[in-house]
């Protein structure tokens, strides 16, 4: 059975205030928040009805409602609104994200560390699935004697830009050799396989420092070190410690001995998520400790093909207006700066 208007717009009305407050909702609360233009009693009516069709709940006698996970996923599939975000907003996502200041490892750190603090919820990163980025081209700028700037560009587009403080003294002509020859010969070649470069051929160039050799392409594999696959990356563990949901210690502890556990993060995630943005309320998550909770998942690509997962993990009473609208914001900046 569907919803007509007013039963839309009631539900709205308390999901929407049941957000805000943390407080079951009345229908006085209703008519005097929201200009439905109906009484207090045709608002009690259709509040009684959505409790019979499922999608309210009644916590204790004499209390107003609060959603149900039905009423929930009501909310999110046909009634939310999404809102635009503030440029300020937008801004700080590209300059947090954009793998022209951090390796790829730094950023999906930094992802995390964002999502947490724009929404107040646990932020969850799975790590990319790993694949075999390969160097397209090095750029060795002189600084000075001991210092240079080092450029490191990967077929996928992952950039590195980084000074680093050279073990010799090197002339300028001395470190374009060099940077022909890394170009030459490292150029095509996988990360692993840059990492096995034999040191041979260059014993016999007296134009090439080995120690000056090796501590470039040190600061390349650090720099353009894909994150590990498999792993779990959090942001904000303790914001659910904010939610009136989990003032219950045994639901905190709960929630956090899970989050201790990388493997079942990483299968729970990957259970609910898909191509887009998935939203999972409640009981539609596949364990039982986040059955108070609600996971709004999504996936990001960092170029060079790799691919991971994110989420955001709140109470089912999560505000996903704010939440989706900061995913698809994220998505959004992602795409802008890798081109995916």
């Amino acid at each position: 059975m569907g919803l007509d208007k007013r039963k839309r717009q009631v539900l709205y009305a308390i999901v929407h205030d049941y957000i805000q407050t943390a407080e079951p909702v009345g229908s006085r609360t209703i008519s005097r928040r929201y200009e439905l233009g109906v009484s207090p009693a045709t608002i009690r009516n259709e509040m009684s009805d959505l409790e019979e069709m499922g999608y309210l709940e009644q916590p204790y006698t004499s209390a107003g409602r609060i959603p149900s996970d039905r009423g929930y996923r009501f909310y999110v599939d046909f009634l939310l609104r999404v809102p635009s975000l503030t440029q300020q907003e937008i801004e700080l996502m590209k300059r947090v994200l954009s793998l022209r200041m951090s390796s790829a490892e730094e950023i999906v750190q930094q992802l995390a560390k964002l999502l947490s603090a724009l929404s107040n919820y646990t932020a969850i990163v799975l790590g990319p699935s790993q694949v075999q980025a390969r160097l397209r081209q090095v750029q060795l700028v002189p600084v000075s004697s001991r210092q240079i700037y080092l450029v490191g560009v990967t077929d996928g587009g992952l950039v590195l830009n980084r000074m680093v403080e050279i073990p010799v003294a090197v002339e300028v002509e001395s470190l374009a050799y060099l940077q022909q020859w890394l170009n030459q010969r490292l150029a095509g070649l996988t990360l692993e396989q840059i990492k096995a470069t034999s040191l041979a051929e260059l014993q016999h160039d007296m134009r090439i420092s080995i120690d000056l050799f090796e501590a470039i392409v040190n600061e390349l594999l650090g720099g353009l070190k894909q994150p590990e696959a498999g792993k779990v990356y959090l942001g904000g563990t303790t914001n659910i410690l904010n939610q009136p949901e989990f003032h219950d210690l045994q639901k905190v502890r709960t929630i956090l001995e899970l989050l201790e556990e990388d493997t079942l993060v990483w299968e729970a995630i990957a259970q609910v998520a898909g191509k887009g943005v998935s939203v999972s309320i409640g009981t539609e998550n596949p364990l039982s400790a986040m059955h108070d909770c609600s996971l709004i998942t999504a996936e990001y690509q960092l170029g060079g093909g790799l691919v991971g997962h994110f989420a955001l993990l709140g109470p089912t009473r999560m505000n996903y207006e704010r939440v989706l609208a900061l995913v698809q914001g994220v998505c959004d900046t992602l795409n802008q700066l890798y081109g995916m």
